[in-house]
């Protein structure tokens, strides 16, 4: 794709804005029980991470609705209980919303968009990468990977600054999910094992329901997507693993436990399949259309930067 194709997604009000960062901070929290958490993180940091795997996702079907595109996400929707699957269905095919967050100083990256990492993680054995091909709906053609990305923060002078979504639950509320993952270990459940109402009901007993401070509103930046026609382009980045590429050493560097790209604009501490968004097609492809008639956003162009 060419940088002309990103799309940035800055057009939603702030009232819209903020109710989906709450359905993605409720997500995040009533799920937390039934998550597995792999890399021993706190549970407060976890609430913090789902919701913002959640955000991308609930600001591409905004963008989507408002511009004609009618992507099915409640066909891939699953119960706080259970374990995601896709994404949604779109032409056929389930999707997968791979985004990643960075950091930059200014609302827009400077530099060019198309030169972010694709990025699927590759950690084992039966991880994304592995799984890219399998089709949880026999019904269906096959799979994509939808590429996006939204900031996470200032970088000045490189160090990171405040990052734009903090998560507000108090001790007795930490406690009483903490207590819940303690129960149920992250793993799925056959049923339900606590309706909604009656977990918000003591939810909100425990503490104020202003869950989350916002600090900024950051654009999503929609690039390219990815199939099996495109799998021999990726190849495995991660802070032990060595890239073949001859220009490897400008794109990322490698530190002990983590992979930053792009002068720490983008940062990893896994193995990921991994290539430039620049070889792959871009969604605006898709829907060339939008060129012209894009709703809650812009496609970039070289003025841009």
């Amino acid at each position: 794709m060419e940088e002309d194709e990103v799309i940035i997604v800055d057009g939603i009000s702030d009232a819209d804005y903020d109710s989906l960062i709450m359905d993605c901070v409720k997500y995040a929290i009533i799920s937390l029980p039934f998550t597995v958490n792999r890399m021993n993180i706190q549970n407060d940091r976890r609430v913090l991470n789902i919701a913002k795997g959640k955000i991308a996702e609930a600001i591409f079907n905004y963008f989507c609705q408002g511009n004609g595109i009618h992507p099915d996400f409640k066909v891939c929707a699953t119960p706080f209980w259970e374990v995601d699957k896709r994404d949604f269905v779109l032409n056929g095919n389930e999707w997968d919303i791979k985004n990643n967050f960075y950091y930059c100083v200014g609302t827009e990256y400077k530099g060019k968009y198309t030169d972010f990492p694709a990025l699927i993680p590759n950690r084992f054995d039966g991880d994304q990468w592995s799984k890219r091909d399998k089709i949880t709906n026999p019904n269906l053609e096959g799979v994509e990977f939808l590429f996006t990305f939204l900031k996470a923060a200032d970088l000045v002078n490189g160090k990171r600054k405040q990052e734009f979504l903090e998560i507000n639950l108090s001790d007795e509320q930490m406690k009483f999910i903490s207590d819940l993952y303690i129960r149920y270990q992250g793993k799925t459940q056959q049923e339900a094992p606590f309706t909604e109402e009656k977990f918000w009901a003591k939810f909100e007993s425990l503490g104020d329901m202003n869950l989350f401070t916002l600090y900024s509103r950051p654009s999503l930046v929609i690039t390219a997507y990815a199939n099996k026609s495109h799998w021999d382009k990726f190849k495995n980045t991660g802070p032990n693993v060595k890239y073949r590429n001859d220009d490897s050493l400008h794109w990322y560097k490698k530190s002990e436990k983590a992979l930053c790209f792009l002068n720490g604009t983008i940062w990893t501490k896994i193995t990921n399949s991994t290539c430039r968004v620049s070889q792959l097609p871009s969604f605006l492809s898709l829907y060339p259309q939008l060129q012209k008639n894009i709703v809650y956003g812009h496609v970039r162009s070289s003025a841009t930067r």
